[in-house]
């Protein structure tokens, strides 16, 4: 946000993406939800597999 208003004193209309930017913070803040959180789990490499393993199992593997 505060690059955008910093190019917001060369280009004037900047400020209102900064402006967009802010109030999608703040609405995310306020309502405890996060949009890009959600677009993100929907991508298939963020699924887990179908044989998924149990959470022991998966914490093993990350430790090794």
């Amino acid at each position: 946000m505060v690059a955008g208003l910093l190019v917001g004193r060369r280009l004037p209309a900047a400020r209102w993406l900064s402006a967009g930017v802010g109030a999608g913070l703040v609405y995310s803040a306020v309502s405890n939800t996060c949009g890009m959180a959600a677009a993100l789990s929907k991508l298939p490499y963020n699924r887990a597999a179908h044989s998924a393993a149990d959470l022991d199992a998966t914490l093993d593997a990350l430790q090794r």
